[in-house]
């Protein structure tokens, strides 16, 4: 980096400007050139989610096969400076990287890809071209950039409310029947002072094994919550029979919200730690 980093952390980044950044320094991309930031943000958008396009979370047994999905090869983006980009693996690695990956990364958490937002620009995936440029080496190029967005994305912890838990478990004979008995039980009992949840873990068909219960509500307030928790620990003596292993708590829930602020609300700025500056 030409201010003499050798490591530089980011704090709430996007992830493609993870990867656009270095670019810019290492191919002297004016950062005004809007489609050649879109050209590095596309190709960060395909390299963010790590062993994604190399075949993570794309096999389908069956369907979509991928060899040797326990050793993904970790993904490279050749690029050039025009932009277009290879997108490949290390050699004698797992995964694999064709059109059919890099197509479902692309597409991969864009609500409009005619306006891809990023704090850097507004990516227009629409003429996006990839073609396989040998074994596991898929060309990517033509993406095209509009005006950066007057707003940048925020996400803002709020108090959301508090959930209570209780669990309990059933074993032997008629198990899961003595589980979904409990939850009919603590739901009626909860009634609609509490938004609750139930789920049945384990052997939940045969007539033999274990099930678990497991009991969630959320409440405005601390009351409701600890209200599952009494109820759950209630299921030793008040529910169904061979009931055991209860546990039970109540927390705070902090939420996130997603809301963008102005852009002129952000003051950017850089430390340099570990060297006289």
């Amino acid at each position: 980096m030409r201010g003499g980093a050798d490591i530089v952390i980011a704090g709430r980044a996007a992830d493609p400007s993870l990867f656009l950044a270095p670019l810019l320094e290492r191919l002297g991309w004016d950062p005004a050139d809007e489609d050649l930031v879109a050209a590095g943000t596309l190709v960060g958008h395909l390299l963010e989610c790590a062993g994604q396009v190399s075949g993570g979370y794309f096999a389908d047994p069956g369907v979509k096969g991928v060899p040797d999905l326990a050793h993904p090869g970790f993904p490279v983006a050749e690029v050039d400076g025009d932009g277009s980009a290879v997108i490949t693996k290390l050699p004698g690695t797992g995964g694999r990287v064709d059109t059919m990956t890099v197509t479902e990364q692309l597409t991969y958490e864009v609500t409009d890809p005619s306006a891809y937002l990023t704090p850097d620009v507004s990516l227009d995936m629409r003429g996006v071209q990839l073609s396989q440029a040998g074994p596991d080496r898929v060309r990517v190029a033509w993406a095209r950039g509009g005006a950066r967005p007057d707003r940048l994305k925020a996400s803002v912890g709020c108090r959301a409310g508090f959930r209570g838990e209780g669990e309990i478990s059933y074993a032997g004979p008629g198990a899961a029947a003595r589980a979904r008995l409990a939850g009919e039980v603590v739901r009626e009992r909860l009634g609609e002072r509490v938004r609750t949840r139930v789920d049945l873990l384990g052997d939940t068909t045969g007539e033999g094994g274990e099930c678990r219960l497991r009991v969630a509500g959320t409440s405005p307030d601390r009351a409701g919550a600890e209200a599952v928790e009494e109820e759950g620990t209630a299921l030793y003596t008040c529910g169904p029979a061979g009931g055991g292993g209860a546990r039970t708590r109540s927390t705070e829930v902090i939420g996130i919200l997603s809301t963008t602020i102005g852009r002129d609300l952000v003051e950017p700025g850089i430390t340099y730690v570990g060297k006289e500056t």
